[in-house]
């Protein structure tokens, strides 16, 4: 009797063990995304003011090219400033969506990354498809779109500032009813991986990110499959 009621005891204690350490295992994990979402924020806040002063400089430049036109016109020029006019429109539907994948957000999220790409002088070899009928939810889709692109971003200006190089592989397209969203870039050096995620020596927030794409991926019963050697990480998202 006394053995069993020990091993109640016992049983009870090792229970509450567990639902404390679950329990806690949540509010880190809770508090880990609130950090990522207030990251998220702020980054987007930056973003969008980086969005501004790019186009505050465009509009100085269309200033004077309008000038110009108006110059072309007024003395005569009328087939060099319609040729003028003709590249400076292309120019600007270049500008607008140099991607386009026939869903808003998704545009939104590419062609901002793509610009940041072109800025760093980071080349870029892209596949993408028609997304269009893609279920997943506006803030979803940011954070599986700009994880994964910004750690590609920042991993490819450490190796571009060794080698002067670096080349990023993206890939979104919907393949028999699954969307597959797959991105390789160089490294400096060969990352850990533990868990599906980044094991991080340096303290730095791309584990935290990848949690959060993680989420994302158990959601909607998903897989995500990442690789790294010493010259390459590679991450595949199926959903």
């Amino acid at each position: 009797l006394f053995l069993s009621v020990g091993l109640v005891a016992i049983n009870l204690i090792l229970m509450e063990f567990m639902q404390n350490t679950i329990e806690k295992e949540e509010r880190i994990k809770i508090a880990v995304l609130t950090e990522q979402n207030q990251k998220n924020r702020i980054a987007d806040y930056q973003d969008r003011e980086e969005i501004y002063e790019r186009q505050r400089r465009k509009m100085h430049d269309y200033k004077n090219q309008l000038s110009t036109i108006q110059t072309l016109i007024k003395n005569g020029h009328t087939d060099e400033a319609l040729s003028f006019t003709q590249k400076l429109t292309e120019s600007i539907a270049v500008e607008m969506s140099a991607i386009n994948t026939n869903h808003p957000v998704v545009n939104a999220v590419l062609n901002q990354k793509y610009r940041s790409m072109q800025e760093k002088h980071i080349a870029v070899i892209l596949k993408v498809g028609d997304l269009q009928e893609i279920c997943l939810e506006e803030e979803e889709i940011v954070i599986l779109l700009s994880n994964l692109l910004d750690n590609a971003i920042r991993e490819s200006e450490k190796v571009l500032k060794n080698t002067g190089k670096a080349v990023i592989h993206l890939k979104l397209e919907c393949e028999d009813h699954k969307l597959i969203f797959a991105v390789r870039n160089p490294v400096t050096e060969k990352v850990e991986i533990e868990n599906d995620t980044i094991k991080s020596k340096r303290g730095d927030h791309h584990g935290i990110g990848l949690l959060n794409v993680k989420a994302v991926v158990d959601k909607y019963g998903g897989d995500m499959v990442l690789s790294c050697d010493e010259n390459e990480f590679k991450a595949v998202v199926i959903l």
